[in-house]
């Protein structure tokens, strides 16, 4: 979108307001999807969402107003109410307008074309098609869909810096329900249009939701397991503050001081890249307008870093790394596991026998970020002699995400981001995990 009025109206209201400075973050977007249901189109969604922030510096205090309008008038309004809080701040502002980095990384996106409707809506039905026809159990609950998507992210202040990064994506869904008799399963797989087509992807749903089918318990104990690759990303993405210097200011997370101190297995490196090639979106800047760069949060079990935005930097007396997510907040560009060196086969290999966890439910219930404790229910497949074998269910899995870093014992040998997200795993070894089940 052209920011050209929202910029001039912004700089017209700071010199109104008698502010001595100001920034302005902008993001925004264009989402557009179609979803199947049995053999039609159950629903076609068209949707603008966009969000403004600004902080305004007055008699030497900041004061903060945000919107999701963003329009020229919400943006001078914005700055009316960002200068009126800051005459009400006691402090003085302790971090001054960035200047900016001295260069930022731009990487070459591929252009992605965004689909028309009538393209989304036949896709969508050919996708529908394909995972009925894959096995007689597939029932009425299956679901398909295709999405795309466009963001626009802008940062501008009145010390120079202006800004702007656009990126774009694709993708595709299948939620694949079956039955046998009286039970059901179903799986959810999602992927970008060009790295899996429809038949790939429907043929994968379809079949892990029949191989879930006749799943029982397992006994209670004491079990090396295996995260595969999307369980594991979804306890790093959970547990992802506790790297954050927020965290360690407001003591919530058990690294706090820890830097430079070891807090796990040898073998765990954990990375924050914001280019990493198999995440979306590249976007050379934060939300301070600062650059990022790929870091090692944890690296052969030290804790390197903490994640830093410029406040708490200075609080700590620190340097930024990078990880504004707004002035007072901090986020990961793309955290992940680094790989290993074993293939998935020779990782259940060295398993040998345990448990290959496929599936965790209420993580965000569950899962206690500040003592690191959780106790999850869990599904996967038993592994005996290295193979998988009997699928498995309602069971739960109990233990620390500070201590199970330290019990990290092989990984595989290839990261996978979630679509559309910024938090990638391998597949992850684990040993003596606590198992409740029958």
């Amino acid at each position: 979108m052209n920011n050209t009025e929202i910029k001039k109206a912004v700089a017209e209201a700071a010199l109104a307001c008698g502010a001595e400075g100001y920034e302005l973050n902008i993001e925004a977007g264009v989402s557009a999807g179609a979803e199947a249901l049995k053999d039609e189109i159950s629903s076609v969604t068209y949707n603008r969402t966009g969000a403004m922030s600004v902080r305004c510096v007055k008699n030497g205090k900041s004061g903060y107003a945000s919107s999701e309008l963003v329009t020229p008038e919400a943006a001078a309004e914005l700055v009316y109410r960002a200068c009126e809080n800051a005459s009400v701040v006691d402090d003085p502002d302790e971090v001054p307008l960035f200047e900016g980095s001295k260069e930022y990384t731009i990487i070459e996106e591929e252009a992605v074309v965004l689909p028309s409707a009538e393209e989304l809506i036949k896709h969508t039905l050919d996708l529908q098609k394909k995972a009925y026809a894959l096995s007689d159990k597939v029932i009425d609950g299956t679901q398909s869909f295709t999405s795309c998507a466009s963001e626009e992210h802008t940062f501008i202040n009145s010390a120079g810096i202006d800004l702007s990064y656009e990126s774009a994506i694709v993708y595709h869904g299948v939620v694949a329900a079956v039955k046998d008799g009286d039970e059901g399963e179903e799986d959810y797989e999602v992927s970008l249009i060009n790295k899996k087509t429809s038949d790939e992807l429907a043929k994968e749903a379809v079949e892990t939701a029949l191989s879930k089918l006749g799943a029982q318990s397992v006994d209670s104990g004491k079990y090396n397991i295996i995260m595969d690759k999307g369980t594991m990303r979804s306890v790093l993405g959970v547990y992802s503050s506790v790297f954050s210097a927020r965290s360690a200011f407001l003591k919530t997370t058990l690294l706090a001081g820890k830097e430079g101190e070891k807090v796990a297995s040898d073998i765990l490196t954990i990375t924050d890249d914001p280019f990493h090639p198999a995440k979306f979106g590249h976007c050379p800047f934060d939300a301070e307008g600062v650059a990022v760069y790929k870091k090692n949060v944890i690296e052969n079990g030290v804790l390197k870093t903490l994640l830093y935005n410029r406040m708490y930097a200075k609080i700590f007396g620190k340097e930024t790394t990078g990880n504004a997510s707004s002035a007072k907040n901090i986020s990961p560009k793309g955290l992940y596991i680094e790989a290993g060196d074993l293939t998935s086969d020779e990782l259940l290999a060295k398993l040998d026998n345990g448990i290959y966890i496929t599936e965790l439910k209420g993580l965000h219930a569950g899962a206690n970020t500040q003592s690191g404790d959780f106790s999850l229910e869990a599904a996967g497949f038993l592994v005996e002699n290295g193979k998988k074998t009997k699928p498995v269910k309602n069971f739960t899995i109990a233990d620390n995400f500070f201590e199970i870093i330290k019990k990290v014992a092989a990984l595989s040998n290839e990261v996978e981001f979630a679509t559309g997200g910024n938090i990638g795993s391998p597949e992850v070894m684990f040993t003596d995990i606590s198992v409740s089940g029958k």
